[in-house]
């Protein structure tokens, strides 16, 4: 008889792409074990996970979300209330009858009612944190918890109070990003000139109006030099606005800016570009690592715990990024940046890009996924 995973955890690509990354490396590698999703409707897994060909069940859940007026704050807690023990219903339903050997938590509200579902059940379950600063949910669970995986080594110290279990293995990142060299670069595809330094910017999977407005305008600043050129992910909420703005900026032959809303495949973005411009998820910051590109980071400001900064912090520190503060970015800032980088012949850019050291997120998927295994047969 086969074993049985379930897998939870949504929302964002944050917490899907890492999950995505462990269920490969089990379908490829072990096949006498099935696995289970259980996500939401609305989150970004309904659209990424059924793909996989693994079976996705939806539940629902929803965080405490912090409003502003007293009717508006009853109805947060109302809701959250309603969702929760809708969750956890489901979730008790869902264990009972697959009656799993091991279960992953990979972050996002969804945890939470199966979490709570595991503990009334008496079940083990896993947590992987991608962030620095670890999120609420899973301090909270963290202490009843069989192990909890950890991206960053420093988060040990936040998890110290609560447990001892804590395994560093980094952030697992996609194959098809880890293999992003084995394709051709296709900047046909963009409509960019081949072989000429290429920037690209974007601000997560929604975008960021700061970001968009500040590389347009470096671009418009840069479009005399002919080395450069430019592409922007924008976001498919800023993509209309961008594009009636920028006065025809992405047409023709001779300009040096491409704006697209969004990019399924950043597989092939990352295999162009040179420079990434970018906020720092745990996810980005992973993606950029894993592809050795070097990067100017500009943490979201209104993160929780501010652990955008912390993320792009460790590549920072590592001497593989530049870290600019979000109230600071503007398109002369950036123009320094960059020229600081390119000039004495790409001497920083080189300084970063050649940078040596040990990739911890290479293997993370492997490492995860052993000790899932380890555990699940022990």
């Amino acid at each position: 008889m086969n074993k049985k995973i379930i897998i939870c955890g949504g929302g964002t690509a944050g917490h899907i792409y890492p999950a995505i990354a462990i269920i490969e490396q089990i379908s490829e590698q072990y096949k006498n074990i099935d696995i289970c999703y259980i996500g939401t409707e609305k989150g970004m897994e309904a659209r990424l996970i059924p793909p996989l060909g693994i079976k996705f069940i939806t539940i629902k859940s929803s965080g405490l979300l912090q409003k502003s007026g007293i009717i508006r704050k009853i109805k947060s807690y109302i809701i959250f209330i309603i969702n929760i023990i809708s969750g956890l219903t489901c979730s008790l339903n869902i264990i009972r009858r697959s009656r799993p050997d091991v279960i992953l938590g990979m972050g996002g509200y969804v945890c939470a009612p199966v979490f709570l579902a595991c503990l009334l059940l008496r079940k083990e379950f896993y947590i992987h944190e991608q962030n620095y600063i670890p999120g609420r949910l899973n301090l909270i669970f963290a202490r009843f918890a069989q192990k909890i995986f950890l991206s960053f080594k420093e988060t040990e110290e936040y998890f110290r109070k609560k447990t001892k279990r804590t395994v560093f293995t980094g952030n697992p990142v996609r194959k098809i990003i880890r293999e992003f060299r084995s394709g051709d670069k296709n900047y046909r595809k963009y409509g960019l000139k081949p072989g000429v330094f290429t920037i690209t910017a974007f601000g997560g999977s929604l975008g960021a109006d700061r970001i968009n407005k500040s590389f347009i305008g470096l671009s418009d600043i840069m479009k005399d030099n002919k080395n450069l050129q430019f592409i922007l992910i924008s976001g498919k909420r800023f993509y209309s606005e961008i594009s009636e703005s920028s006065n025809g900026m992405v047409a023709g032959e001779d300009k040096n800016l491409r704006i697209i809303p969004y990019e399924d495949r950043m597989q092939d973005i990352y295999n162009i570009s040179d420079l990434i411009i970018s906020r720092s998820g745990a996810n980005t910051v992973a993606e950029i690592a894993v592809c050795r590109i070097p990067a100017i980071l500009i943490p979201f400001p209104n993160a929780i715990n501010n652990h955008q900064y912390y993320n792009a912090k460790f590549l920072a520190d590592n001497k593989k990024a530049i870290i600019l503060e979000d109230s600071e970015t503007n398109e002369y800032i950036l123009e320094k940046i960059l020229k600081d980088m390119i000039s004495d012949n790409f001497r920083l850019y080189n300084g970063l890009k050649n940078k040596k050291g040990e990739n911890i997120f290479s293997e993370s998927h492997k490492i995860i996924t052993d000790i899932l295994i380890g555990d699940l047969f022990d």
